[in-house]
């Protein structure tokens, strides 16, 4: 097993406005581990309040957090306290209740803390917080988009909980391209991965991901849609709503690829269910949090996800705006486990 590095953090918050906290690191054996299933107990969801330039976004983060905070607490990043105070004035306009709700002032340059927050892992009495390079995607929505302070949240919110963060910065991942089943088996996208890590071969990537995730098995989707800026994250194709059994997107674009993941899943001896709505949901504690769209279809979508998860609560709510910016419910949520 790899030694990694440990970095435990000390002090004041990384982040925060009034300055910083060098970290102290020791090194010490990486222990057999896992990643929890998104399906089991959360401690809590954390967010990151849009800012300006993602403003248009607020009535669908809105609607998210009127449902999480019904059922687990919520943790909200915002940059400063003049932020905090507009974002509660903004849900309160909403009829947003400011109800289990922690607020922690730290900055940010994004709204999808999916992909820059934390991975936490667990090795049966204990679970800390990885950290992984972030890169605003690759660049892939401009060189110039800003991700220094994504980059540190992870750190931020390890010192909030007091958790141990272990270091991954040699290597770029975001969450929303990793698929787990708590089990030891991952699924996500090649395209993505050698996007952000080119020059690696798949031997060299499996070996990172085995090593840090303690997995069995990986299964690589190939390809994605030229116009997805996060080079096909998993999230928006398959999803495992237990440990045997994996959801997989129908879509008219990407009937080759899927066709190719079934495959994979099915060789691997998977259960798969196509789902011809969004994955790209939160799984939480009592509820499920879909995308809908307001026809037809939706009672549809709803009726499968409630056979799916019986012992939830199955909400299917419009976040077009965050559709329309390339991803879902799942980009702009990192759940936290027990």
């Amino acid at each position: 097993m790899r030694v990694g590095l440990l970095i435990v953090v000390v002090g004041a918050v990384i982040l925060a406005l009034t300055g910083c906290v060098s970290p102290v690191a020791v090194a010490v054996p990486n222990p057999s581990i896992r990643v929890p299933a998104e399906w089991e107990t959360h401690a809590a969801t954390w967010m990151q309040w849009p800012g300006q330039w993602e403003s248009a976004l607020r009535p669908a983060f809105a609607r998210i957090i009127e449902v999480i905070q019904n059922y687990e607490p919520l943790h909200l990043l915002v940059p400063s306290a003049s932020a905090r105070t507009q974002a509660k004035q903004f849900l309160a306009s909403s009829n947003v209740p400011d109800h289990n709700i922690t607020w922690h002032i730290v900055p940010t340059d994004n709204a999808w803390m999916r992909d820059n927050g934390p991975i936490y892992v667990n090795n049966g009495t204990a679970t800390w917080i990885q950290d992984w390079r972030f890169d605003a995607w690759g660049g892939n929505f401009g060189r110039g988009v800003d991700h220094s302070n994504d980059d540190l949240v992870p750190i931020a919110v390890a010192n909030y909980l007091g958790m141990t963060v272990e270091d991954h910065s040699e290597y770029i991942l975001e969450k929303g391209n990793l698929e787990f089943n708590g089990a030891g088996t991952l699924v996500l996208n090649w395209d993505c991965q050698d996007d952000r890590n080119p020059g690696l071969t798949q031997v060299e990537h499996e070996a990172t991901l085995k090593d840090a995730f303690n997995l069995s098995l990986i299964i690589w989707a190939y390809g994605h849609d030229p116009l997805d800026g996060t080079t096909g994250h998993i999230d928006g194709t398959a999803r495992f709503v237990n440990v045997n059994t994996i959801v997989i997107r129908e879509s008219v674009w990407g009937q080759q690829i899927e066709r190719g993941l079934v495959t994979a899943c099915e060789a691997a001896g998977l259960e798969v269910i196509r789902y011809s709505g969004d994955p790209n949901w939160l799984v939480g504690n009592g509820f499920v949090l879909a995308a809908g769209e307001g026809g037809s279809q939706d009672a549809e979508w709803q009726s499968q996800l409630e056979s799916l998860f019986p012992d939830r609560d199955v909400h299917l709510i419009d976040v077009a705006a965050i559709t329309d910016s390339g991803g879902g419910i799942h980009c702009v949520t990192n759940d936290q486990p027990q």
